[in-house]
């Protein structure tokens, strides 16, 4: 008893320890996950209150990553990643907007679209991804493996592919029907088609003179900050963010040879050429591993199509080698063996036999008789047959029907098999006459950087990292130490820095820097590079503030124009009856362009010229426009003739063009931003990959 009231009096004090251990517990493992307990979890990205979950994602990631790699295409992992989750987060736009629409494909609509009156598309798919007749069959063997004998493990396969099949159908449907419902609610009326074909149909003739901005020194117009803050509150939406966003400046210093490895590199190839040279065949190469070689035959066709390598052979005797170009680190060697005449290219028939040796002896005799290939194909005995099929005989993949058909008459079919069950049936149908051929090695070397030259340019950025620790001094100082320094804007959609391949690493590090912030150096030898950032600001007030070096610079601008403007005006207004007196004042010529109100650039003006355009469009013939402000200069102008002998007005050609231009056609492009509206997007990807 006194035992357990002592267990009873300390069941208190053991629950505190007992959480505690478990609190530090979970603690620890949110940590070391790269996730906080109140973190985000397991969502990878929100739209509003709609989720991304991180295991679906990667099993998007992992499929994209598998259909690259199925093309041959090698994208930069943070890049795919980045693809995927736009693509989930579009994803999530549609699919509220198709629930807020109440759009819904019905049952019968998905059995017409996949095995029904309507499967066409998807038969088409099937065919080519399972080689099964149709849909309909393809579902049959997913859902009745037994009829086809086939393995469960098997069928559970195909019946994965087909629900997958089955929700990208349905998917497909949707947008179908949302596509139709928002293409039919942007169509062009009769007024939208007229005023664009009245946009277009009068092209105004005028006569101008104009002074350059760029002629008044820009010393004698001072722009304050109340200037720029002005001009920026007055367009502010223009600068709206989607997300949060630093500004950084980085410097990238690529991994390649010093002088020293340039010039040992060469001394290498130097004993190559010796060693080949003193040596039969390719011995020579057998203690140096990064000289590759590739020994083939080549035609004077081939030769002759490569002026440096036809040149090397020409001065070449059997067993020499020599250099036959240095382009950059690369090297490119070439020995000669031997130079004859061969057959470099024939074509044959050939079919595959299952069956006796005297079935296959009897197929040879019809053939040889004068019985059709194509109706001997057809036999149930030929398992696979080919007519006129090119064969290059000097590819060694070749090379086992090279010996097959090596002294056999063009013409004649036969059988290189004794086999008492099955056999090939070839016939040579085709024989090239024999041509010059040379048997080569071609040798390739690259000088790569040394473990010394990388160590070095690895100590000396993070040395000079060491001595420049914050973003000041970084880029100021960059230049005496020999870098360069480059801008960037990072936010925690940005996959990379600067378009650099593989520094995902550097973007995580900024989202979580502070202001001023310098990186430790990323990089190594895989990525060809290391990098260093420095973090210069941090934008996450919803804007691009006004201070953004770029942004600043345009409004500096913008309102110095618009000071220049004003005093050009004031210089020139009402001194002049016409464009020429004008154009004295100024001490320019009078110049002609045409205008039209559709137009994106104005000849001789510049682009998006929208105030002049207005103003022309409604000035009457002869009347004296300006002096007035236009984007790089002040202006003054005067209609001279009006052109309106374009095409009549045609309704349906010109509701076409709305809709292409201006209606749903041209909203297509910009649907996700359009789906997305003011909803917030949350990015938690530098979360979960670092």
């Amino acid at each position: 008893m006194a035992t357990l009231e002592k267990i009873r009096s300390k069941s208190a004090l053991l629950l505190i320890f007992v959480g505690a251990g478990l609190l530090a517990f979970i603690i620890g493992d949110f940590f070391t996950s790269g996730r906080s307990l109140f973190g985000t979890g397991t969502t990878i990205a929100k739209v509003d209150d709609s989720k991304v979950d991180i295991q679906e994602f990667q099993r998007r990631v992992q499929d994209a990553s598998q259909q690259a790699q199925a093309q041959n295409q090698r994208m930069d992992q943070a890049v795919l990643q980045q693809q995927v989750l736009n693509a989930m987060i579009a994803e999530k736009l549609f699919d509220q907007e198709v629930k807020d629409l109440g759009l819904t494909v019905t049952d019968q609509e998905l059995t017409d679209m996949m095995v029904g009156k309507n499967s066409q598309y998807v038969d088409r798919m099937v065919q080519q991804q399972l080689g099964v007749p149709d849909a309909k069959t393809a579902h049959d063997m997913a859902f009745n493996p037994t009829k086809y004998g086939m393995q469960q493990a098997q069928a559970q396969q195909l019946q994965a592919y087909w629900i997958d099949l089955e929700k990208s159908v349905e998917r497909m449907l949707l947008q179908q029907k949302f596509q139709n419902l928002f293409t039919g609610t942007l169509v062009a009326n009769e007024l939208d088609a007229k005023a664009l074909y009245d946009d277009n149909a009068a092209t105004s003739h005028i006569i101008y003179a104009k002074k350059d901005f760029s002629t008044l020194n820009d010393d004698d117009f001072e722009v304050s900050e109340s200037d720029i803050n002005a001009l920026y509150n007055k367009d502010k939406n223009r600068y709206v963010l989607a997300e949060p966003t630093r500004t950084v400046n980085y410097i990238a210093v690529n991994i390649v040879p010093s002088e020293a490895d340039m010039l040992a590199g060469q001394k290498k190839v130097e004993d190559a050429l010796s060693a080949l040279n003193a040596t039969p065949e390719l011995q020579g190469l057998s203690d140096m591993p990064e000289f590759v070689a590739d020994r083939h035959k080549l035609t004077q066709a081939d030769v002759n199509r490569q002026a440096r390598l036809k040149a090397a052979l020409d001065s070449l005797s059997v067993g020499r080698a020599t250099l036959v170009s240095k382009t950059g680190n690369d090297y490119n060697i070439v020995k000669l063996f031997g130079k004859g005449q061969e057959v470099a290219n024939a074509k044959i028939d050939f079919l595959a036999v299952q069956g006796t040796k005297a079935q296959v002896d009897s197929l040879v005799a019809k053939l040889n008789s004068g019985v059709s290939f194509d109706s001997i194909s057809a036999s149930p005995l030929v398992a696979q047959s080919q007519k006129d099929m090119a064969v290059a005989l000097l590819d060694p993949n070749y090379a086992p029907v090279k010996e097959i058909i090596a002294g056999r008459a063009t013409g004649v079919y036969f059988t290189p098999d004794t086999l008492a069950e099955g056999g090939r049936i070839f016939r040579v149908s085709e024989r090239e006459a024999p041509e010059s051929v040379y048997d080569v090695a071609t040798v390739t070397f690259t000088t790569e950087p040394s473990n010394a030259t990388i160590n070095e340019l690895d100590a000396a950025l993070r040395k000079y990292v060491d001595e420049n620790k914050d973003s000041k001094s970084f880029a100021e100082n960059a230049q005496e130490a020999g870098y360069t320094t480059f801008p960037a804007t990072v936010s925690a959609s940005t996959p990379m820095i600067g378009n650099l391949n593989d520094s995902h690493g550097a973007v995580a590090w900024v989202m979580d820097a502070k202001k001023g912030q310098v990186s430790p150096v990323f990089g190594d030898v895989q990525s060809g590079r290391f990098l260093a950032v420095a973090v210069n600001d941090i934008y996450d007030g919803g804007f691009v503030p006004a201070r953004d070096a770029q942004i600043h610079a345009l409004l500096a601008a913008q309102a110095r124009n618009d000071k220049k403007a004003a005093k050009l005006i004031a210089d020139y207004e009402g001194k002049a009856k016409d464009v020429a007196g004008y154009a004295k004042l100024m001490s320019v010529s009078v110049d002609t362009t045409t205008v039209n109100f559709g137009q994106y650039m104005i000849p001789g003006l510049g682009i998006s010229e929208s105030a002049v355009q207005g103003k022309v469009a409604n000035a009457a013939k002869g009347a004296l426009v300006g002096p007035m402000q236009a984007n790089n200069a002040v202006i003054v102008l005067q209609v001279t003739d009006v052109d309106s002998e374009g095409r009549p007005y045609d309704f349906e050609e010109n509701a076409l063009r709305f809709n292409q231009q201006r209606g749903a056609s041209r909203m297509m492009n910009s649907l996700d931003r359009i789906l997305l509206g003011n909803k917030k997007v949350t990015n938690n990807i530098n979360t979960f990959y670092k």
